[in-house]
């Protein structure tokens, strides 16, 4: 596996492996330090290499730590499926659960590091749809089962 990356390694160009050195994240470990070597051999300057690389890093964690705004449009349906679908709509509540959850608590990984997928405002609505829904599928349920 190594001959094969140091055969491509060697075919790029100073900026590719540059490139490839900043956005690390994109490449297996083994081959960013493969070009690692060969920047150094070919006598690039590895120290403003790397500090680029660290505020490339610093600009995509401040990016991901502020998160994506979901879309309007799924946050109305969500708060409105249950109730156009029926008051106590089975479905409609289990699919405001589900999108409440995946906007609420969503995550993604980068760097060793996980953000929130989506932003505050957007985890917001989605923490209400998922409390709000759920709470009206348990009440239910006790209503139906309990109290019959």
């Amino acid at each position: 596996m190594n001959s094969s990356f140091e055969e491509q390694i060697k075919k790029k160009t100073d900026s590719e492996l540059t490139e490839i050195f900043i956005n690390e994240s994109n490449y297996q470990k083994e081959f960013i330090e493969l070009v690692k070597i060969e920047i150094i051999n070919r006598n690039l300057p590895i120290d403003s290499i790397i500090e680029l690389r660290k505020k490339n890093n610093q600009i995509i964690e401040e990016t991901l730590s502020q998160g994506e705004q979901g879309s309007p449009v799924w946050i109305a349906i969500g708060f409105i499926a249950p109730i156009v679908v029926g008051p106590i709509s089975t479905f409609g509540g289990i699919f405001s659960i589900f999108l409440g959850h995946s906007y609420a608590y969503s995550k993604k990984k980068k760097n060793e590091k996980e953000f929130f997928v989506y932003n505050e405002s957007t985890r917001k609505y989605g923490r209400y749809m998922f409390f709000i829904y759920s709470s009206i599928i348990v009440f239910e349920l006790i209503r139906n089962f309990f109290l019959k």
